[in-house]
């Protein structure tokens, strides 16, 4: 691993690369339709309490949670396949190293979605101060760590099928697939254990946090909960770098 190598692909992709324009695209609907979930929130006003408002961040993030894993399937199921099936990973990867190779288009879509991520909590940041809210930076730091991280899980699920992957159709399938069985342990209830295995259990979970900033003991929730985020996205990534590795290329 070579972290110019990775700088190279990384700004390659993200510049210069062909699905970049594609990615971004994705990332500025994903943009839109939490601003219209906000802008269209008022609706809904009378689900929440008059004194505190309505809370955008919270309505944002819910959007996250629910649109946000296709979003990702959409824009990096194909990121290493597409590559595999032309056969131009081939002449990438006898300039770099494969290793670099993946963290680079690892960096590139985590991001472009974590500037999709600010872009939401700034568009927050507005509606609270048009409307008159209290100015809950804490509360939008949150949003913005709370929605990286978990958009970052699915990047690297989805980035370690298209490792495996030998075309297009198959990563897109097996993401599919992959997404389903995800929701459906989720779906599973709160007494099984395969909720754990899911990235929606740790997300879900940190809403609470999106309705106040935790005190006292909340605030070693809040980290067991980044961590674990943290921790479910280095396995991922780090099952592509032993794919790519120890693929026939």
């Amino acid at each position: 691993m070579n972290f110019s190598e990775i700088q190279i692909i990384g700004e390659d992709e993200t510049f210069k690369g062909s699905k970049s324009k594609y990615v971004w695209f994705f990332g500025g609907i994903f943009v839109f339709l939490c601003f219209l979930a906000m802008h269209y929130s008022t609706y809904i006003s009378f689900l929440f309490p008059i004194s505190e408002g309505i809370p955008y961040s919270l309505i944002s993030y819910i959007v996250v949670l629910s649109i946000g894993p296709f979003i990702i399937l959409i824009t990096s199921f194909d990121i290493v396949s597409s590559e595999i099936e032309t056969g131009s990973v081939r002449y990438i990867i006898s300039k770099v190293h494969r290793s670099s190779f993946i963290l680079g288009k690892f960096f590139f879509l985590f991001l472009v979605f974590i500037s999709v991520s600010t872009g939401i909590a700034l568009i927050s940041l507005i509606y609270q101060y048009s409307e008159g809210n209290a100015f809950q930076l804490k509360n939008i730091v949150l949003f913005w760590i709370f929605s990286s991280l978990y958009l970052g899980c699915f990047i690297s699920i989805f980035l370690f099928i298209s490792t495996l992957s030998v075309n297009n159709k198959i990563s897109f399938t097996m993401s599919a697939v992959f997404l389903g069985i995800l929701i459906f342990f989720f779906l599973q209830g709160q007494d099984n254990y395969l909720k754990y295995l899911t990235p929606f259990f740790y997300g879900v979970k940190n809403m609470e946090f999106m309705k106040g900033f935790p005190v006292g003991a909340g605030y070693l929730t809040v980290f067991e909960s980044l961590l674990s985020m943290f921790l479910y996205m280095l396995v991922f990534l780090s099952m592509s770098l032993l794919a790519i590795k120890r693929r026939d290329l």
